[in-house]
């Protein structure tokens, strides 16, 4: 992973509009404004071209953010691995999280993008079961974006942008909705949620799923691309990202909320995982 801080290169943009919706956001003064994304938490959205060496990497995501490609090639990382972003594909990148976007030397790169702003006191759009990566229709959300973007470019009333801008909302949702592929997981993973604290064993998830250990494992391989513990490890991960940087609560309680024995071993493993220490996020 190439560093752990924040990093704008702008190199290689070609073609790009932005509709902001964040008007206490600094970096978005002066740009097109729509103040009906704010119903829904959007900050910004938008569409680019951009060809190698564009880079945007964030060391703390206030929010949850949907990138799409709808030409060519890019390549976000996710868990801490390069994953390929092609044509027709999408990834949710979670908030409070280490998150970084780059352009493939060589290739072209066409994508959208919804960013959210997500606070203590909002419910993110990347949900437990939300996909991490995957297949996506993302046409419709590209000229739901540039609907608007004209739409508010040429001063047309309200009703018409607030239909882009539901539109644009709802394409996300969609796209982060869980896709229950088996209730037996579904419901494993939402008593899971709510018990991140607890000494879970592959033996009581496979019991409370009403499934083999081995279905288990199969069923989160295909579903999430992570063993079963391995999910839980991301579960626990995601909500102490978020604590970190929505509350004020200290790390040993963040540890004991989640279930590790003490500060030490939540430290090690925090690293392990985002590349960066929980104080480092706090820095």
């Amino acid at each position: 992973m190439k560093g752990l801080g924040d990093n704008d290169v702008r190199d290689g943009i070609r073609e790009r509009i932005l509709v902001a919706g964040d008007k206490n956001d600094a970096r978005l003064v002066g740009e097109l404004a729509c103040s009906l994304l704010w119903h829904y938490r959007i900050a910004h959205t938008g569409c680019q071209v951009t060809d190698f060496p564009y880079e945007l990497t964030r060391s703390y995501q206030s929010g949850s953010c949907l990138v799409a490609t709808y030409s060519g090639v890019g390549k976000v990382l996710i868990d801490g691995e390069w994953v390929i972003l092609e044509n027709g594909s999408a990834c949710l990148l979670p908030p409070y999280a280490f998150n970084s976007i780059q352009a493939v030397e060589g290739r072209e790169w066409g994508f959208v993008w919804v960013k959210y702003l997500e606070d203590a006191g909002s419910r993110p759009v990347v949900t437990a079961m939300s996909p991490i990566s995957g297949k996506m229709a993302v046409s419709p959300l590209y000229h739901a974006i540039v609907g608007l973007h004209d739409a508010c470019e040429s001063g047309e009333c309200l009703s018409a942008q607030n239909l882009w801008v539901e539109l644009i909302h709802k394409y996300v949702l969609h796209f982060s909705q869980p896709k229950v592929e088996d209730e037996r997981v579904w419901h494993l993973w939402m008593a899971v949620e709510k018990r991140l604290a607890y000494a879970w064993s592959l033996e009581e998830m496979a019991t409370i799923a009403k499934l083999s250990k081995e279905q288990l494992r199969r069923l989160c391989q295909k579903q999430f691309g992570r063993s079963p513990m391995q999910q839980l490890a991301y579960l626990r991960m995601r909500q102490a990202r978020y604590l970190l940087g929505a509350t004020q609560m200290k790390i040993a309680n963040i540890a004991a909320q989640l279930g590790y024995a003490d500060s030490h071993s939540f430290t090690k493993a925090f690293k392990k995982l985002n590349g960066i220490s929980p104080s480092a996020m706090r820095m």
